[in-house]
């Protein structure tokens, strides 16, 4: 009888913890992913790399990867809770962040160039020389806050001496090679677009246009075993895109609208893209300078009246998840050679 019970517990108790495993394999599988399919580098190269091979499968995820035209879609899947996960830059997390449970787990690092640009024929050839002038950049994106700085460390008065006005980023560019507006504040691939064209010239430009990796705070809290493997995916899709440009940089240019080539130059100002050749190489962990560009946004924002209250963005920041995935990344094994691309 005695053993009959012990028989019983023991059964009960490999009951559970196959009733655990199952809920700890199921809880492992499932994530949705929104990317930039065109306007934005790095992200939307990652993203492909994510869409189009087995890097997810092969860390144990049954992903959806969707892929957005516009930064602002994607923050309104996030709200609805139709993703999980948003490759964004980093004016699009300071935003949710101000309205939604979420944090940023980690940066790919720059997504290229943000540069305040001029008609090539154009007379002015310092920002000092914009006064009395229009100036077009896209408000609440990441372009904004730099294209007032530019304006103030002139010593120009914004509203005052330059008119900074909200244009979309496709009718921005239109606009400037009409000559309708003075200057534009745009980013990579469109400057070097400008640039290669001989339409418009560089006046300034700030090479580190951050990315964010941003995840809703309900999947990080039902998740976060998810979360870690889905990161050692990033890790690793990062390295395949740091080995395969002329794939990878195809793949992005048939949804941007614009050459690999392009892709490529405006790419090249992202450390892992242009230096990667192991998966130490790729270091996926948000650092100072991510963290006061999101805090210098934030305060922008407010004194802007773009929001009314600052952006918690330092407190909705957890770097717990991609510092287990790179230690998970590195003590295992990935070549970059054996990643199958998917049929189409």
């Amino acid at each position: 009888m005695k053993s009959f019970v012990r028989l019983l517990a023991v059964s009960a108790l490999v009951s559970v913890a196959a009733a655990a495993c199952g809920a700890a394999s199921a809880e492992g599988n499932r994530i949705r992913i929104g990317y930039p399919s065109a306007g934005a580098l790095i992200n939307g190269q990652v993203g492909t790399v994510l869409a189009n091979t087995d890097i997810l499968e092969k860390n144990g995820l049954a992903a959806e990867v969707v892929p957005f035209l516009y930064g602002s879609q994607m923050q309104e899947a996030l709200l609805a809770g139709k993703i999980d996960i948003a490759l964004t830059s980093e004016a699009n997390f300071v935003n949710l962040a101000a309205k939604f449970p979420c944090k940023m787990i980690a940066t790919l690092g720059s997504a290229g160039r943000i540069a305040i640009m001029v008609r090539e024929d154009s007379p002015v050839k310092k920002v000092e020389e914009l006064k009395g002038k229009t100036v077009a950049t896209v408000f609440g994106t990441s372009a904004h806050y730099p294209a007032v700085q530019w304006v103030l460390k002139a010593g120009l008065s914004p509203g005052k001496d330059v008119q900074v006005v909200h244009m979309a980023a496709a009718e921005g560019r239109a606009a400037l090679v009409k000559g309708d507006i003075d200057a534009i504040v745009i980013w990579d691939p469109f400057v070097e677009d400008f640039v290669q064209k001989k339409a418009a010239r560089v006046l300034d430009a700030n090479p580190s246009f951050f990315t964010t990796t941003v995840a809703s705070a309900e999947f990080l809290k039902n998740s976060p075993q998810t979360a870690v493997k889905f990161l050692v995916a990033l890790q690793q899709a990062a390295l395949y895109m740091a080995r395969n440009h002329a794939l990878v940089n195809g793949w992005l240019a048939k949804t941007m609208g614009v050459s690999a080539g392009l892709i490529d130059k405006g790419s090249s100002y992202n450390a892992a893209y242009s230096k990667a050749r192991r998966l130490g190489d790729i270091d996926l962990v948000p650092g100072q300078d991510l963290t006061l560009r999101l805090e210098q946004i934030a305060h922008f924002n407010v004194t802007s009246k773009l929001l009314k209250e600052r952006s918690p963005v330092k407190e909705n920041t957890d770097v717990s998840f991609v510092k287990a995935a790179r230690a998970k990344a590195l003590a295992g094994r990935f070549d970059p050679a054996g990643v199958t691309i998917k049929e189409k």
